[in-house]
């Protein structure tokens, strides 16, 4: 199971009014080298590569209407059935993960990973805004998650590799200010730095169970309301949250950061109040059950974790620019972009609001992009997947 960090609850003050008793951060927990912030510091970093990287690579869902996924149905010519198989395997953003397999692809990623590392090192933290210094943390995790997912591609369950001593999520691959750390020890600074639950739905853990990978990065300016859009995609969702009967079926994802709501039943509810529509409260106060059970290792890949994309799509990730159902970054040495970083230009692909999809894809993607285009219709305004895509971040305000 992922090691979770340790977020004290948001505050109650600022989502609903009340108040309540949870643990506080402490800054005395992580190393020197970041702790301390500088109020009205004009220090921002600038995250524009990563962002064109995920909208080229991020197809994004659209907010979940609810609807279970109907069982999936044999590949045609066989009784096999290939895919993931949850419920819920509609739901959340997916990435590209083929793309970044290819091998200038992956030199490009990894190379911003490292520029982001050395940041702390040229300008301290403690000279940094907190908003500043959580979009990095934030940021620096989920490149990083997705640099060593993409290590482990083709994989279609990351159960594996979140479990023993050998966890991808325990492996100190990363260096910052000279201190070691891995993804876990990032959990541990979020957890003694933040007093906010929100935080933790801004870390991609790579499966469809989890908080979403957003189709741009987070910045100082941001963050908040990017969090807040994360938190309410995923709680609004049934991977998120359901309610039966008089239970709260919820996402072991709650469990595993079960010591962010100390009291269990009572924080998770105001919680979800804040959260969601005024229709679901009386339910959710009503409750009598928190049950969590509701989870989906399967990797949030949009091909699901196979090299196997159906009877018309490439197979090479350099090729994939070729197929006119348009999934790959662009970033790839076949497109003949520039390679250096901060000059290579890339094109959103990621539309998938015009082109046919049948033929195009196994059963289970194109069931996920059909489920995809009628979140969308349903939105208000253009069905155009870019359109939406573009402000959808913007528009999101602060749970009240």
């Amino acid at each position: 199971m992922f090691k979770k960090a340790k977020f004290a609850l948001l505050s109650i003050l600022l989502v609903c009014g009340t108040s309540s008793a949870f643990a506080e951060a402490d800054e005395g927990k992580i190393p020197e080298a970041f702790r301390g912030e500088r109020k009205g510091s004009p220090i921002q970093i600038t995250y524009d590569d990563w962002s064109k990287i995920l909208r080229s690579t991020v197809v994004e869902a659209g907010n979940s209407d609810r609807s279970a996924a109907s069982a999936p149905k044999p590949e045609v010519g066989t009784r096999a059935v290939r895919g993931n198989t949850s419920s819920t395997r509609n739901e959340g953003n997916r990435i590209v993960f083929e793309a970044f397999t290819d091998e200038k692809n992956a030199e490009i990623v990894h190379k911003i990973r490292a520029e982001l590392e050395a940041v702390p090192g040229e300008v301290p933290m403690r000279e940094w805004t907190k908003n500043e210094q959580l979009a990095y943390w934030l940021n620096l995790y989920n490149i990083t998650v997705i640099d060593l997912i993409a290590k482990e591609y083709p994989t279609r369950s990351l159960k594996k590799q979140a479990e023993g001593k050998n966890s991808l999520w325990d492996q100190k691959v990363l260096k910052v200010s000279g201190v070691p750390l891995s993804l876990n020890d990032i959990e541990d600074i979020l957890a003694n730095k933040w007093d906010s639950t929100i935080v933790m739905y801004g870390l991609f853990q790579g499966y469809v169970g989890g908080p979403s990978i957003r189709r741009t990065a987070y910045t100082g300016d941001t963050v908040h309301k990017a969090l807040v859009a994360n938190a309410r995609e995923f709680v609004n969702s049934n991977r998120g949250l359901r309610v039966k009967g008089n239970s709260l079926l919820i996402s072991t994802y709650y469990e595993d950061n079960k010591q962010v709501f100390p009291n269990w039943k009572e924080d998770l509810k105001k919680h979800f109040i804040s959260l969601t529509d005024y229709g679901m409260h009386d339910r959710i106060r009503g409750a009598k059950k928190i049950k969590a059970t509701t989870d989906d290792y399967y990797i949030a890949d949009l091909f699901g974790g196979s090299t196997r994309h159906g009877t018309a799509m490439a197979t090479n990730p350099a090729a994939l620019n070729d197929a006119r159902v348009h999934v790959n970054s662009g970033f790839s040495a076949g497109t003949g972009a520039s390679m250096g970083i901060g000059s290579f230009t890339m094109e959103s692909y990621a539309n998938f609001g015009q082109d046919p999809i049948e033929m195009r894809f196994p059963p289970h993607v194109r069931d996920y992009v059909n489920q995809m285009r009628k979140n969308k219709s349903q939105q208000d305004g253009t069905v155009e997947v870019e359109e939406i895509d573009e402000s959808a971040g913007e528009k999101t305000e602060p749970p009240q």
